[in-house]
């Protein structure tokens, strides 16, 4: 059996916006994933204060 190969191949301006499209999406996923993470941590560190300034 013979494997067939497609001789298609992609040129560099391609391949530099498949790159670029790559890295935006990780920059809007990363940045949406930061700042859910950021607000979770925010809340929890003011609500373990007012617990405590509650407490004294």
């Amino acid at each position: 059996m013979k494997k067939e190969s497609r001789k298609e191949y992609l040129n560099k301006d391609e391949v530099n916006e498949m790159i670029e499209s790559a890295i935006r999406r990780h920059n809007r996923r990363s940045t949406i994933i930061s700042s859910v993470l950021g607000w979770i941590l925010i809340g929890g560190y003011s609500f373990g204060l007012f617990q405590a300034v509650q407490n004294v």
